[in-house]
């Protein structure tokens, strides 16, 4: 089964690998931007909150956008209805303690830590955790882009710098700004089938993508993403990018990647591995031309 992945997909995600229009220069202490990209945060979580579209298109980053509908509309579910209908909500800043904001000028990030609510936790504690807000400046204007849940591992590292004062873990890369600007993706249409791409690339990074559609991206793991605009009917066409990447394996990087599409009727059912390829591990574009038996 393909799951019903609507909040997590839209707000969770980290950018991915692939070269995009603008590499920004490093991120620096902002205390004084924190209070705009509140406000601009608490408006975006009012508009879920509200199933108010308008508002959320408003404040909302252009590529933000286009992902969250083209995800929704890749699992054959309505847009806008299925974001602004997500059982999961987003989480109010109340009770939270500020631990940083910084921006490069053209992306930014705000931090806190507290019990972060998403509101699936009803009836039982939430726990303590740190939420990163990330935001982007889209025609000039700040936008807010996607959040981050950084969960505190069990040796409590985390939790003991946070008690001790010792902030110098915001530092790290999953708590600073984005370091490139994303593109807009195009829109895709309603899939005949819904599908995901699983990659085993342990030192590489890998995109897939089919039919034109905006690439699923990989990056030194085995994993499993939904492949935007799915598999439709008839011959598909399938272009696996590589790129070798020895630096975060070993000094040879893997021996090959290995790359399976796996597809449904609809995100209910069960999901049929409909291609399977190893190539090498070298940097390299490969196109499949490919009719997919699914049913």
């Amino acid at each position: 089964m393909i799951p019903k992945t609507v909040f997590h997909l839209c707000c969770a995600l980290a950018f991915g690998w692939v070269a995009t229009a603008q590499e920004l220069p490093p991120a620096q202490p902002a205390p004084n931007l924190r209070p705009t990209l509140e406000l601009i945060y608490d408006t975006w979580q009012r508009s879920l909150n509200e199933k108010d579209l308008a508002t959320w298109q408003q404040v909302t980053a252009r590529s933000r956008q286009m992902e969250t509908q083209n995800r929704i509309v890749s699992q054959q579910l309505p847009f806008p209805a299925t974001l602004l209908n997500d059982p999961i909500g987003a989480p109010s800043l109340a009770g939270l303690t500020a631990l940083g904001a910084f921006s490069t000028g053209q992306s930014a990030s705000s931090v806190y830590y507290g019990r972060v609510n998403f509101g699936e936790a009803a009836g039982g504690e939430v726990p303590n955790n740190v939420i990163v807000l990330q935001f982007l400046k889209d025609g000039g204007v700040w936008k807010f882009d996607t959040l981050r849940l950084v969960k505190f591992g069990p040796d409590g590292d985390l939790l003991g710098q946070l008690r001790a004062g010792d902030l110098s873990f915001l530092s790290g890369p999953e708590f600073q700004p984005a370091r490139e600007l994303p593109r807009v993706q195009p829109p895709v249409t309603r899939p005949d089938f819904v599908a995901e791409a699983w990659v085993g690339a342990v030192g590489a990074k890998v995109s897939v993508s089919i039919n034109g559609n905006p690439a699923s991206e990989f990056a030194n793991a085995r994993s499993s993403e939904l492949l935007m605009g799915g598999v439709r009917r008839g011959t598909n066409r399938l272009t696996i990018q590589a790129q070798a990447n020895p630096k975060v394996s070993d000094d040879t990087g893997p021996e090959i990647i290995e790359v399976g599409i796996y597809a449904a009727p609809n995100a209910q059912s069960p999901a049929k591995r409909v291609f399977y390829e190893k190539i090498p591990a070298t940097s390299t574009t490969q196109t499949f031309e490919r009719a997919f038996v699914v049913e």
